[in-house]
């Protein structure tokens, strides 16, 4: 009985079953590896492979060598390096582990990147030089810790909207999400309005995608892609489009840095680890509080680090805050009024200081003074 061989398309829906996210991935690396050989698709280089023969270590050596030229970070090419050896050992050609380890030489992990989180200030700046889209991706990313294929996934119905004030609760659904697994997150009371007025009349069609898709933006990646070159553009715009390192082929700040914004600044405010951990979607929440806390107990957590999270706006101080200040206020004044009050008799007593007579008898008051103690 002929077997039917496993073609490209075929072999990507089978990677899909378990994650689309993935099949995307290996899809975009796969067809490069094959361009790197002089072929069109994927399917014809894996057959030029079997007609002639060839050495499949050796084939995978010199994609690796095509990428290390290419100046690929290390991580960047190994995970090119996976995706292209389990498409040939599905392909049906065998590839043992235990001689890739002996005949391909792998470039060492090492930093190449250097970026960083931005600082409240540079958000500002560059929320104030933004369109609107691009200052609701912004605030989504920077006040909930969202990945950007996360914010692009998200439609009106997947938002429960929070009162004046108060921080909104994001729902992301397991498919949407990398872990596969569905998660709470919030966004902060500004994020809310600017998010409403960008919706607008669309706030009332549940179904409706926050960021509408196009002819040209079929799916949620090409909606993502363009809401990361719109940030870009925005960072740019700001002049904050800067290299830490010369030697870094990255800018030190880009659209991921806004979750390393959301996850220091979630710390430093004092919000457990996993908490921050689970509101980001990363394993470490797993077996966390994060899985054992309610939402309101979760949105409560949340709020304090919402003043971090706050960019354009300063939010209203609670009742038992405002006193303080009030009464912080009162006091400053009354300092202010008692200042205002002695200058005139500062005034006179320096005036009265600089008089030569008045100084001769200051003079011979302390010294009878002095005497006086002696005796």
């Amino acid at each position: 009985m002929q077997t039917v061989s496993l073609t490209f398309d075929t072999w990507l829906e089978k990677v899909g079953i378990k994650s689309d996210r993935t099949a995307q991935e290996y899809a975009s690396t796969v067809r490069r590896w094959a361009k790197s050989r002089g072929f069109e698709s994927p399917d014809q280089a894996i057959a030029d492979m079997k007609v002639r023969s060839l050495d499949p270590y050796q084939v995978l050596q010199e994609y690796v060598t095509n990428l290390h030229d290419r100046k690929l970070a290390p991580a960047s090419i190994h995970v090119h390096f996976s995706a292209v050896k389990r498409f040939l050992n599905d392909c049906d050609i065998e590839i043992l582990s235990e001689r890739v380890r002996n005949k391909i030489v792998l470039p060492s992990y090492y930093l190449v990147s250097t970026d960083r989180a931005p600082t409240k200030a540079e958000l500002k700046q560059t929320l104030l030089r933004s369109k609107l889209k691009t200052k609701v991706a912004i605030e989504l990313m920077g006040s909930s810790g969202m990945r950007i294929g996360e914010a692009a996934s998200l439609r009106v119905c997947d938002i429960q909207f929070g009162k004046p004030g108060q921080p909104s609760k994001i729902m992301l659904k397991a498919k949407t999400t990398k872990s596969r697994k569905k998660r709470v997150t919030f966004i902060s009371p500004e994020a809310t309005e600017i998010l409403r007025q960008y919706l607008g009349e669309r706030i009332k069609q549940p179904d409706d995608y926050i960021f509408p898709r196009t002819k040209e933006e079929v799916d949620t990646k090409n909606v993502a892609s363009t809401l990361y070159k719109q940030i870009v553009y925005a960072f740019n715009l700001a002049g904050l489009r800067k290299k830490e390192d010369s030697e870094s082929p990255r800018y030190s700040l880009h659209p991921h840095c806004l979750r390393k914004f959301f996850h220091t600044n979630c710390l430093a405010a004092g919000v457990d680890r996993g908490l921050v951990e689970g509101f980001m979607g990363h394993t470490f929440a797993l077996d966390s509080s994060y899985l054992r806390m309610t939402d309101d107990e979760l949105q409560a957590n949340y709020m304090k680090a919402v003043d971090r999270l706050t960019f354009l706006t300063t939010p209203e101080p609670d009742q038992e805050t405002a006193k303080e200040m009030e009464s912080l206020r009162e006091e400053v004044d009354h300092l202010k009024r008692l200042e205002e009050a002695r200058k005139p008799a500062d005034t006179l007593m320096s005036h009265l200081l600089e008089d030569s007579e008045v100084q001769a008898f200051l003079k011979r008051k302390l010294k009878a003074t002095s005497k006086s103690k002696d005796t």
